[in-house]
């Protein structure tokens, strides 16, 4: 690292630091999570005329703004303040749902819809470089991103239930009320975050925007841990789609059908901090996070293979989704600890680009098969064929990386030198 760069390992910075970042991705994952799920019914709303392929441009639009928004203005965020980039991005993004509130052409709204996604993007991942810059140790960011992750799961929980309720009651002051959490949010982490800190300070080279692509391919360390965090993604992906389907089939009570989804954030919210404990300590005894995150693809698979068996039942698909819980525990933090240790001479806008890149695609392609794949071979009676094939595919992955590695001789992604000592 850069002489110059920020003390990580002063004392306080790391309670110091975790704090904003946890209450940023507590607010800004509400205000997410309260746009999320009635999305469609907002824009029928603006409207006053659903139309089916509006919506679907609406939500593929979103969805590619704020998981891959960052590719775009990587230079720019690697340029500025980190609380500049932070605050401004829940700035940008308070305002896009707040336009939106206003809007009834179709080309409007999806402008507002691509400049919330920015925000909301540019956000997420000014808050874990910022985490990246301030941990120096393995186990110190893996900690800080687990908490992330129970900040994300309690709003998740939250979220859907605000947001329905407000819709019910007063639909026209939902998106004045997420754009107001976005803005408290932003002043927040304007006050919270330390003005000095800039990615620039520990890099050597400006950040690359979509020529990451390269580097995924060509970089063995960043191939391994890219084709993990896709393929885990993929695997993710099937929660929100295929599962959705499949729980149609298992039951008519829609509070069953939404208790599987605030069962799955409820676990995460109990279990996260023990989990971590545990994957904190494979770390400390030499497993690399490669190795836990093939852990946490294995136990992906584990679940879907519950999801196969014959006569799906109600009790035998909410174990199913505890042990997707688990799973998503396990993988979901590493996969930002495994990002963070590939460093080096690269910006941590461009670390974490990879990430989105990975992410977007994985999920992108995790949602067709689910929405589509699995409601063909259902209709023709083959949905555990479905839920086998994708477990063997996370299976035959997570075994076939960590015995490559192994009789290699290298883990599958290695610390760099001095990655423990980063200032």
């Amino acid at each position: 690292m850069a002489a110059n760069a920020p003390t990580a390992t002063r004392p306080g910075s790391r309670n110091t630091i975790a704090a904003p970042v946890i209450v940023d991705f507590f607010l800004s994952g509400l205000g997410f999570y309260c746009v999320v799920p009635v999305l469609p019914t907002i824009i029928g709303i603006l409207t006053r005329n659903p139309d089916p392929l509006l919506t679907g441009t609406a939500l593929f639009t979103f969805t590619f703004a704020y998981k891959g928004g960052s590719l775009f203005c990587a230079n720019t965020l690697q340029r500025l303040p980190v609380r500049t980039t932070t605050a401004g991005g829940l700035v940008i993004a308070g305002a896009g749902f707040l336009l939106l509130h206003g809007m009834t052409h179709p080309v409007g709204i999806l402008a507002c819809l691509v400049l919330a996604g920015l925000g909301v993007s540019a956000n997420n991942i000014s808050a874990r470089v910022l985490v990246a810059l301030t941990q120096a140790e393995p186990t110190a960011r893996n900690t800080a991103f687990a908490y992330i992750q129970v900040a994300i799961n309690v709003a998740a929980a939250v979220g859907p239930l605000a947001a329905n309720l407000l819709l019910g009651d007063h639909p026209r002051v939902l998106l004045p009320v997420i754009a107001g959490i976005f803005l408290l949010t932003a002043s927040l982490m304007f006050v919270l975050v330390p003005r000095d800190l800039r990615p620039a300070d520990s890099a050597t080279r400006k950040p690359r925007g979509l020529r990451v692509v390269a580097d995924m391919v060509r970089d063995p360390r960043v191939r391994t841990v890219s084709l993990l965090t896709l393929v885990g993604s993929v695997m993710y992906g099937q929660f929100f789609s295929a599962f959705a389907i499949h729980i149609t089939h298992v039951t008519d009570s829609p509070t069953v059908r939404g208790a599987y989804y605030t069962m799955n954030a409820v676990i995460i919210v109990a279990g996260q901090v023990l989990v971590t404990r545990l994957t904190n300590r494979a770390l400390g005894r030499g497993h690399t996070p490669g190795i836990i995150l093939c852990v946490g693809i294995a136990v992906f698979g584990v679940s879907f293979l519950l999801l196969a068996l014959p006569g799906p039942s109600i009790a035998l698909t909410f174990l199913a989704v505890g042990v997707f819980a688990t799973a998503e525990m396990v993988f979901s933090p590493m996969v930002s600890t495994a990002y963070a240790q590939l460093g080096g001479d690269r910006p941590m806008v461009e670390v974490f680009n990879f990430r989105q890149v990975n992410a977007t695609l994985g999920e992108s392609l995790g949602g067709f098969a689910g929405g589509a794949l699995f409601t063909t071979l259902f209709q023709h009676r083959l949905g555990p064929a479905y839920w086998a094939g994708a477990a063997l595919i996370g299976l035959a992955t997570a075994a076939a990386t960590a015995a490559f590695h192994r009789r290699e001789g290298r883990p599958a992604i290695t610390t760099l030198p001095g990655a423990g000592k980063e200032a």
